[in-house]
C-alpha cells in the first residue's frame, strides 16, 4: 500500500534530496549555534528573553538532528514555520519593538549576528519548503515561486509608450517641485538649481535614448529614485521622507520589467549604504541608524521589496490579462480566416479606419500594405452594387440604421467575389454614430449554388430569417446597453422606450404579451441576483407565439458586467415538431395509426388487461383482389380506396378501440374492453358489412371485400404474437373464399409451420430435382391419334410422397419458386419429347404443352428460359407451346401483349388456358397473338347429348374458328361428350376418357404402341 502523503519521507526522493537533506541539517545546527551564543546576552536583559532564545536554538538543534534521522515532509513543513515565525518575531523587535522586556515597544539595533542568524533562517524556509515540494513528487516550491511571479514579459508598444509618457511627465514635474522645497528648506538658489537640473537630465537623457526602450525606461526609473534621495537629502534625513522611495518603487512597477525594478532595489540599497556612510545625516536621522547604516540600509530594502509586493500582484494580473487577451485575438483571427470572414471598423470623428488581415484579403489585398480606407473598399464593390453598398452604409453611418447585404467584389485577376456584409453603429455620443463596424463573410460558393437551387435557397432564406436571434444586453446597472433590430421584432417595443434605455421599463411593458407573466419576471428577478448564472427557458406569447430564451453573464476581464438575453422565435418549429410527432406514428395516407404506434398501444392494452383481468382482440383485415384495382384503375384511385375504406373502419368501431394501417392494404383494428368473443365477432362483422357498400373513388362504383382473421388475447401474448395470429386467422379466411372472417386457433400455426417445412423442402427438392414430369395426351378427334402431350408437373416428395401440383404450385408462386420449378418442367418436357419425335419419326406427336404461371410470364428471365430449353433439347420452336391463363393475360395487358409477341417472334405456339373462366374481351383476344383455345372442363362437363346443352362450347368452338385458332377440350369424360365435340367442329381433346396422366416410361409405350388412325382409348 501507498503511504499517506503526510507521511512521505525523504530517502525515497533519492540522492539529491539526501545531499539537500545534509545541507539543510548543517544550517539549521549553525543557526542554533548562534542563538546559544547570544542566550547570556538575552538573559541579562530579561529571564523570557533568554528563555525563548533558549528554546529556539534547543528546537534548531533538535529539528536539525530529526531531519537526518527520520525526515518527513511534515516535518520539513514545520521546520520551516518555525523560522518563518522567529524571522517574524526578529522584524518587530527590530522595527517596533516587542511588548514585553526592559525595552518595551522600543526599536532594537541590528547586530552582526542577527543578520547572519536571519539570513540563514531564510536559507532554512526555502530549502524545507523546496525540498518537501521535491519529496511530494512534484513541482518543487521555487518552481511555484517562480509561476506565481511575473515573467517580466514586455508590454505591448503602445501600452510601454503611453506609461512612459505619463512616468516621463511625473519626472518632469519633480524638477519645479524639488527646486521649490530646496528654498522652503533654507538652501541657496544654486544648491536648489543644482538639485533641479540633477534631477531635470534623467527626462532629458530618457528622451534622447528613446529609441532604446530598456535604457531609456532604466534611465527614468532611476530618475524616480534620484528624486527621492534629494528629496531625502533635503529633509535632512526624516524617516518620514522615505516613503517616497516606496511610491516610487510602485510606479516603476508599471514599466511589468524586472530589470528597472531590481536596480531600483539595489539602487535604494546602495544610496543607503554609501549615502549613510559617507554622510550619515544625510540619509538617516535615527541614531542607530547613523552607526550602522549598512543594516538600516539593508532593512530599507526590505521593506521597498514588501511594500512593492502591491505592484508585483498587479503586474502579474496585468500580465495574465494581456496573455488572455493576446490570445483571444489570435483565436479571432483564426477563426476569421478559417470562417472567411473579415471585420472592419471605422471612426466617424477622426475618419481612422481599421481592418482585420482576413478582410484585407477578402478585398484581394496583403494585410497591411497600405492604411485602409473607405473609398478602398469602395473601389474594390463591383460597379453594378456599388451604390447600393454606398448608400447603405453612409445610412448606417448618418441614421444608425444596420446594414446587411450582399454584394460582388472584383479581384485583381478579373473575377469576383460574393461578400456576405453587416454594419451597425457600435458606439453613439449623444445619439450620434461615432464609430461604425461591421463584418463581411465570403458567400461565393453560396451565390454559386443559388443559381442552380434558387426555390431551396428562397426556403432556407426564409427559414434563417424566421429563426434569427433577437439579442439584449443590461449592464449591472440595469440599463440597456445594446440590443438587434430581431428582438425589437420579437417583443414589438415602441421607439421611445427603446431610447430610455431602460431595463425596467421594457419589462414593464413586455409583460403584458407572455402568458405567464409573473414566472416571465421571476425568471429575470433570479437571473439578476445571480450575475454568473446561465439559464434556458421557453416563453409562451398570448398571441400563440413560442421563443426560446437564453441569457448568460456578459464577462470583461473574468467579471460579469452585466447580461446578454438572446430571443429565438421556435413557433413554427414547434407546430412542425407536433407534425413530425404525429406523422411518426400515423400513416400519412389515412391518418391511421402506422404500425410502431399500433404496437405500442396493444403492448400498453396488454399490460393494463393484465392488471384488470379485461379481455382484448387484435383484427387483421385485408382488402381482397386489392393488386386488381391498382393494375386497373392505377395507384391514384388505388390510394382514394384505402382512404374510404380506412373512414368506414372507423365509422364502425368504438372510440377506446383503435384502427391502424399496417401498409399496402392490410389494416388491424386493436378492440379493448371486449367482454365476450361475441363483442369482438360483432365488430368483424359490422366491418365486412361496410365493405359491402360500393366504394366511388375517382366517381367510378367499385365492389371491393375484405378478409379479417381475429386473435384474442392470450397469456404470455405479445403484440407480435398477436399480431401474427391474426395475420395467420385472416389468410384462413381468404382461403375459405374471402369476404369473411375467421378466428385464430392453433391448427392455424401449425399449418404456417408446416407451410415453412415446405417450402424449405421444395427448396431443397428443386437443388436435388425431385420434380417429376407426368404427361397427357392430347387426342385429334378426327384421327383419335396423339398429337400432343401436357406436361403436368409432380415432386416426390422424399417422405410425404408423390405430391400433386395442388400441395405445392401455390406455395412457389408466392414465394417466387416458380419461376425454377416452370424451368425445370420446361427443360424436361422439350427433353423428352424432342426424344419421342426422334425415337418415333412416324407417330402424329407433334408439340408438348408447358403451363407459365403469372409470375413466370411477367418476369424477365422467361425468354431466357424459353431459348435455354429449345437450344438444350434440340426441339423446333413450333412443337413447343406455353399455356397461360385467360386471368394471368389480362393482368397489365400491354406488358403482356409485349411479353407474348416476343415469345412468338421465337417461333413457339401459345395456348390460353382455362378459356371462359376469366374476364376478358373479344377486342383483348384479337390483340394477343394465340395459337389456341382450351375450353376449360367445367364447360366440357355439361355437353350431354343435346347440343342445346353446349352453348358454351358451341360458342368458344366457334370463336375460335372465327379468329383461326384451334379449340382443344379439356377434361373429356364420356363417349357422348366426344361425339358432341366432334359435331361443334372442336379439333383436339384431352381427359381421362383417353388417358390420365402417365409417366414419361408409361407414355413412351402408348406411343409405341398406337398405330397412326387407331382409336386411343387408354384408361
Amino acid at each position: 500500500m501507498h503511504k499517506p502523503s503526510g507521511s512521505a519521507t525523504l530517502p525515497t526522493a533519492g540522492r539529491g534530496t539526501r545531499h539537500g537533506r545534509e545541507v539543510l541539517a548543517g544550517v539549521s545546527l549553525l543557526v542554533g549555534l548562534i542563538h546559544f551564543t547570544v542566550c547570556p546576552e538575552h538573559f541579562r536583559e530579561a529571564t523570557l528573553f533568554g528563555l525563548f532564545f533558549l528554546v529556539v536554538a534547543v528546537l534548531q538543534l533538535t529539528w536539525a538532528g530529526l531531519i537526518l534521522s527520520r525526515p518527513s515532509r511534515a516535518l520539513l513543513r514545520t521546520g520551516a514555520v518555525g523560522n518563518a515565525a522567529v524571522l517574524a518575531v526578529w522584524l518587530a523587535s527590530r522595527t517596533a519593538g516587542l511588548p514585553v522586556g526592559p525595552g518595551s515597544r522600543r526599536p532594537e539595533a541590528i547586530g552582526l549576528a542577527d543578520l547572519l542568524a536571519s539570513l540563514l533562517e531564510v536559507t532554512v524556509v526555502i530549502g524545507a519548503l523546496s525540498l518537501s515540494s521535491e519529496v511530494t513528487g512534484g513541482q518543487s516550491w521555487t518552481h511555484r515561486l517562480r509561476r506565481w511571479l511575473p515573467a517580466g514579459s514586455p508590454l505591448p508598444d503602445e501600452v510601454w509608450a503611453q506609461r512612459h509618457r505619463w512616468i516621463l511627465v511625473l519626472l518632469t514635474a519633480h524638477v519645479p517641485a524639488l527646486f521649490l522645497f530646496a528654498v522652503v528648506r533654507h538652501e541657496s538658489l544654486l544648491y536648489a538649481a543644482t538639485a533641479a537640473a540633477l534631477v531635470a537630465a534623467f527626462p532629458g537623457l530618457a528622451v534622447v535614448v528613446h529609441q532604446h526602450r530598456r535604457l531609456t525606461t532604466i534611465t527614468a526609473a532611476m530618475g524616480l529614485l534620484t528624486c527621492s534621495a534629494v528629496l531625502v537629502r533635503l529633509s535632512g534625513g526624516m524617516i518620514e521622507m522615505h516613503f517616497h522611495y516606496f511610491v516610487m518603487v510602485g510606479v516603476i512597477t508599471l514599466y511589468q520589467d524586472w530589470w528597472p525594478f531590481l536596480i531600483a532595489i539595489g539602487y535604494v540599497v546602495l544610496q543607503h549604504g554609501l549615502a549613510g556612510a559617507i554622510d550619515p545625516t544625510s540619509v538617516y536621522n535615527h541614531p542607530e541608524a547613523i552607526r550602522h547604516p549598512w543594516q538600516w540600509a539593508a532593512v530599507h530594502g526590505l521593506f521597498i521589496l514588501g511594500m512593492s509586493s502591491t505592484g508585483i500582484a498587479s503586474w502579474r494580473l496585468n500580465e495574465s490579462f494581456l496573455e488572455g487577451v493576446l490570445e483571444r485575438q489570435e483565436k479571432l483571427t483564426e477563426a476569421q480566416q478559417v470562417g472567411r470572414l473579415g471585420s472592419w471598423e471605422r471612426n466617424l470623428v477622426t475618419s481612422e479606419a481599421t481592418w482585420s488581415d482576413e478582410f484585407y484579403r477578402l478585398m484581394d489585398m496583403v494585410p497591411g500594405a497600405r492604411t485602409p480606407s473607405f473609398a478602398d473598399f469602395l473601389n474594390r464593390v463591383h460597379p453594378a452594387d456599388r451604390e447600393d453598398v454606398d448608400s447603405g452604409i453612409t445610412r448606417t453611418r448618418e441614421q444608425g440604421v444596420p446594414y446587411v447585404a450582399d454584394f460582388r467584389i472584383l479581384l485583381q485577376d478579373g473575377s469576383q467575389r460574393w461578400l456576405h456584409c453587416r454594419a451597425q453603429c457600435t458606439l453613439m455620443v449623444d445619439g450620434r454614430p461615432v464609430v461604425v463596424s461591421g463584418t463581411a463573410q465570403e458567400i461565393t460558393e453560396r451565390k454559386d449554388a443559388e443559381a442552380e437551387l434558387r426555390e431551396t435557397l428562397s426556403l432556407l432564406s426564409a427559414t434563417l430569417d424566421a429563426t434569427a436571434d433577437g439579442i439584449l444586453v443590461v449592464d449591472a446597472e440595469g440599463k440597456i446597453t445594446s440590443f438587434n433590430h430581431k428582438f425589437v421584432e420579437i417583443w414589438r417595443l415602441p421607439d421611445d422606450i427603446l431610447a430610455s434605455r431602460n431595463d425596467d421599463d421594457a419589462l414593464a411593458f413586455v409583460l403584458g404579451q407572455v402568458t405567464d407573466p409573473e414566472g416571465f419576471l421571476g425568471k429575470v428577478r433570479e437571473l439578476y441576483a445571480q450575475p454568473e448564472a446561465d439559464s434556458q427557458d421557453v416563453i409562451e406569447f398570448r398571441d400563440g407565439r413560442t421563443c426560446e430564451r437564453y441569457s448568460t453573464p456578459q464577462r470583461v476581464g473574468g467579471v460579469a458586467v452585466g447580461r446578454v438575453w438572446s430571443f429565438r422565435d421556435v413557433t413554427e418549429r414547434k407546430r412542425l415538431e407536433g407534425e413530425l410527432a404525429h406523422q411518426a406514428f400515423h400513416d400519412p395516407l389515412t391518418n391511421l395509426a402506422n404500425q410502431a404506434l399500433f404496437r405500442d398501444r396493444v403492448d400498453h392494452a396488454l399490460v393494463r388487461a393484465g392488471r384488470k383481468g379485461d379481455r382484448l382482440a387484435v383484427l387483421f383485415l385485408d382488402l381482397d383482389d386489392f393488386k386488381t384495382v391498382n393494375d386497373s384503375l392505377g395507384h391514384t384511385a388505388g390510394d382514394q380506396l384505402l382512404i374510404a375504406v380506412s373512414d368506414r373502419i372507423r365509422d364502425c368501431l368504438r372510440v377506446t378501440d383503435t384502427a391502424a394501417r399496417l401498409g399496402g392494404d392490410e389494416f388491424a383494428v386493436l378492440v379493448e374492453d371486449a367482454g365476450d368473443e361475441a363483442e369482438v365477432v360483432a365488430v368483424a362483422e359490422r366491418l365486412i358489412t361496410a365493405m359491402q357498400v360500393p366504394f366511388e373513388p375517382g366517381g367510378r362504383e367499385m365492389f371491393v371485400s375484405a378478409s379479417i382473421g381475429i386473435a384474442f388475447d392470450r397469456s404470455g401474448a405479445t403484440s407480435d404474437h398477436l399480431l401474427r395470429n391474426a395475420d395467420l386467422a385472416m389468410y384462413t379466411a381468404k382461403r375459405q373464399g374471402k369476404a369473411r372472417f375467421a378466428v385464430y386457433q392453433a391448427a392455424m400455426h401449425t399449418a404456417a409451420v408446416d407451410r415453412l417445412e415446405i417450402e424449405a423442402d421444395l427448396r431443397r427438392g428443386l437443388a436435388r430435382h425431385e420434380l417429376v414430369v407426368e404427361y397427357q395426351p392430347i387426342v385429334s378427334l378426327a384421327s383419335s391419334a396423339v398429337v400432343g402431350v401436357e406436361a403436368l408437373v409432380r415432386w416426390q416428395h422424399p417422405e410425404r410422397g408423390l405430391l400433386p401440383p395442388s400441395a405445392f404450385i401455390p406455395l412457389a408462386e408466392e414465394t417466387g419458386l416458380v419461376r425454377e420449378v416452370g424451368r425445370q418442367v420446361l427443360l424436361e418436357a422439350t427433353s423428352q419429347t424432342r426424344r419421342w419425335q426422334l425415337a418415333f419419326p412416324h407417330s402424329a406427336l407433334r408439340s408438348v404443352s408447358v403451363n407459365v404461371s403469372t409470375r413466370q410470364l411477367h418476369h424477365d428471365d422467361l425468354m431466357e428460359h424459353v431459348g435455354q430449353a429449345l437450344a438444350q433439347s434440340g426441339l423446333p420452336a413450333d412443337s413447343l407451346v406455353l399455356e397461360i391463363t385467360e386471368t394471368a393475360m389480362m393482368n397489365d395487358t400491354e406488358a403482356t401483349i409485349r411479353k407474348l409477341r416476343a415469345l412468338k417472334s421465337v417461333g413457339i405456339r401459345l395456348a390460353v388456358d382455362d378459356f371462359g373462366t376469366g374476364y376478358s374481351s373479344l377486342s383483348y383476344l384479337q390483340r394477343f397473338p394465340v395459337d389456341i383455345l382450351k375450353i376449360d372442363q367445367a364447360f366440357v362437363a355439361a355437353i350431354t347429348s343435346s347440343l342445346t346443352d353446349s352453348s358454351l362450347a358451341r360458342a368458344i368452338v366457334s370463336l375460335a374458328h372465327t379468329l383461326n385458332l384451334e379449340a382443344v377440350a379439356e377434361g373429356v369424360e364420356n363417349e357422348t361428350q366426344v361425339d358432341a365435340l366432334s359435331r361443334l367442329g372442336c379439333q383436339l381433346a384431352q381427359g381421362f376418357y383417353f388417358a390420365r396422366p402417365l409417366s414419361a416410361h408409361a407414355m413412351t409405350g402408348l406411343l409405341a404402341g398406337s398405330r397412326l388412325g387407331q382409336p386411343l382409348v387408354y384408361r
